[in-house]
């Protein structure tokens, strides 16, 4: 797709200071919660750089990685419940707020063959613990964007020239392929409000004045995976933006809640346990990333995690570009931004949202979206968001 077309000049096995067979050989946490200790030998040495991150209610450590790496998960004890190796990074599910005290990255000595990244963590506050994740996710996205950048000027003869994975390499009309998606529909008929009106009704009507809008623009072509009321499998959805060769994917729903209190709208990306699936659904819906190499099946599988990687950033920038033009359109939730492992994510090469509109279940939401006016409203933000989103990818993509 065209903003993955600067993946193509990607080194093979030089990217991130990979060679063949490195690897993590393990990874281990001990401690009682305050504090807690993670250890992780790997074949190369490391940067040994650790991040928190706080999203959907979730508090987590992120420690990127150098080289490839198989993906597997873990139990935690102390203040981590989990651990995850996955697309070049290592995640830790904490159950508690914690913040590095120490990180420390140790050559091989004597019996001692691996290198070892040791990780001191002690318990926190909510409230610090939040303020450097904050700090900490921004300083995240910067280090992957440098060295992807910094990849770059070691591309290395073994990938041999290709197309961009979309052949949309063109400005102008089309330029960039929007896959809308009405949830639910047919015999699902979603959540619906207290006087009868259907999730389904909500977000084809939704989708279908989106696509009025976007259809003026002349940068963008427009597909809907259904414009009438019929059941669409979800699989079939994700394969449909694929075959479309989706720029970017959005998934209209409305929610439901326990109390008629809540309201708002909320945007979703793929959570780390939504990504540990994408690999599975992939093999078995034969959603294959098309990138040719000519060098080993590895350097292939590395160029692969790459675009699944810059797929979820770029759903990330997108919903943090869309989640002001929402709250300037009406009411959001206290926590906007959330990650979920909902099927429509799922696309390994496709960036991807599911957009919570509202609450069927409050009624001063369900009137929102019943109206012409109120759905209009909401999707002229999506616009503006999509727009935001485009044209910040046009000037990384020019001062490339």
């Amino acid at each position: 797709m065209t903003l993955f077309r600067p993946l193509i000049l990607l080194c093979t096995c030089i990217i991130f200071g990979f060679y063949a067979g490195a690897d993590i050989r393990d990874v281990r946490v001990i401690g009682d919660g305050a504090p807690t200790r993670i250890t992780v030998w790997s074949d190369i040495s490391q940067d040994a750089q650790a991040f928190l991150a706080e999203s959907g209610g979730e508090r987590s450590l992120v420690l990127p990685l150098q080289g490839e790496t198989q993906s597997r998960a873990g139990n935690g004890m102390g203040g981590v419940a989990s651990w995850a190796l996955s697309g070049g990074r290592l995640s830790f599910l904490l159950d508690r707020p914690l913040v590095v005290s120490r990180v420390l990255s140790l050559p091989p000595t004597g019996k001692e063959t691996a290198w070892r990244i040791i990780i001191d963590l002690e318990t926190v506050s909510p409230a610090r613990f939040a303020s450097i994740a904050k700090r900490d996710m921004q300083r995240l996205a910067r280090a992957e964007s440098d060295a992807r950048k910094a990849s770059i000027t070691l591309a290395s003869a073994e990938v041999a020239p290709t197309e961009p994975l979309s052949p949309r390499n063109r400005k102008g009309h089309g330029q960039y392929v929007i896959v809308v998606d009405a949830g639910h529909g047919g015999k699902d008929p979603g959540t619906q409000s207290a006087k009868g009106l259907l999730e389904r009704e909500v977000t084809l009507k939704a989708a279908l004045y989106l696509k009025e809008l976007l259809d003026k623009d002349p940068r963008y072509t427009v597909r809907l995976t259904r414009d009438d009321d019929r059941f669409i499998e979800l699989e079939d959805r994700v394969t449909l933006a694929r075959k479309w060769g989706a720029d970017l994917f959005i998934s209209l729903h409305a929610d439901a809640a326990g109390s008629p209190d809540v309201s708002g709208a909320s945007v979703y990306t793929i959570s780390e346990r939504g990504e540990r699936r994408i690999d599975k659904e992939a093999s078995k819906n034969d959603w294959k990333i098309p990138i040719e190499t000519s060098g080993s099946k590895v350097v292939g599988s590395i160029l692969e995690d790459l675009v699944k990687r810059e797929t979820k950033s770029h759903s990330a920038a997108f919903a943090e570009d869309l989640l002001p033009e929402l709250k300037a359109a009406g009411p959001v939730l206290r926590s906007t931004h959330r990650n979920a492992g909902f099927y429509v994510l799922l696309a390994p090469d496709v960036p991807a949202v599911l957009l919570e509109m509202g609450f069927l279940t409050n009624a001063a939401d369900a009137k929102r979206l019943q109206s012409s006016s109120g759905r209009e409203k909401s999707m002229q933000a999506v616009k503006r968001g999509i727009d935001k989103f485009f044209d910040r990818q046009e000037v990384l993509v020019a001062s490339d």
